[in-house]
């Protein structure tokens, strides 16, 4: 008993020292749904990963990747459109074109020896380019951190992505489930440095969300994203880029 109620008056010293997180209104919600996700990625998915790590032969895993990454590119061309970069989308058009034929279906990276510059674009950026704000943080079961706004691109992806062409069940689960073994294993790098930090979902939230406030200003915004209330700068109104567009966070 000696032993709890310090231990007790920590854990509230340090809840009353974290600041609210404005994005994270489900927070209540939120972190029961991480801690589930988190249990099928320590009994799983991790181990699955590591598995694919350490025995598949790397060019397997080069090929794996490339492939989906060769998916990523295709949806990248309509999101680079609808921002009205011409340059990014025929880029990708560029890269899918010659990595699904010279590229064996997207499993060799041709285009980046030509060299054809991979793009980073999808449509959570393109409606925050637009400025439609994040809404709400998400953890979403079975996936991982998400926004309202960046939905768009998993629903986008599921309703005209490849599985459409995959009729058995057993093939679209063979899909999904390789995709999301060479996903987890490609964050395994980042495992050390979550298990180190005081609150691990508020890492993983506040990262999940800077990262998205980078891509959304193609690395240059106008001011750091402002996560808690307790800070002066606000990142929701439109802030003018060089190029005089105005996305909003």
């Amino acid at each position: 008993m000696k032993r709890i109620v310090p231990l007790a008056l920590s854990a509230l010293l340090v809840a009353c020292a974290t600041p609210h997180n404005h994005y994270d209104p489900l927070e209540p919600v939120n972190r029961p749904i991480y801690e589930f996700n988190n249990a099928i990625d320590k009994a799983a998915l991790k181990p699955l990963a590591q598995g694919w790590h350490d025995y598949v032969p790397h060019p397997v895993q080069y090929g794996v990747r490339n492939f989906f990454g060769n998916i990523d590119d295709l949806f990248g061309i309509p999101a680079a459109l609808l921002q009205g970069k011409a340059t990014p989308a025929s880029r990708s058009f560029a890269r899918v074109l010659v990595n699904t034929t010279a590229g064996l279906a997207g499993l060799i990276d041709v285009a980046s020896t030509l060299p054809i510059e991979k793009q980073d674009e999808d449509l959570g950026q393109t409606l925050g380019y637009w400025g439609i704000p994040t809404g709400p943080y998400l953890m979403v079961p079975f996936y991982g951190p998400l926004t309202v706004r960046d939905s768009a691109e998993p629903i986008s992806r599921f309703a005209w992505g490849p599985i459409d062409y995959i009729d058995p069940l057993g093939g679209q689960i063979a899909y999904y489930s390789t995709y999301l073994v060479s996903a987890r294993a490609d964050l395994l790098p980042l495992d050390a440095a979550i298990a180190e930090a005081l609150d691990p979902y508020a890492f993983i939230r506040d990262a999940y969300l800077q990262r998205r406030w980078y891509k959304v200003h193609d690395g240059n915004p106008p001011h750091p994203l402002a996560l808690s209330d307790d800070m002066d700068e606000q990142d929701e109104a439109p802030a003018q880029t060089e190029t005089g567009n105005q996305p909003a966070q």
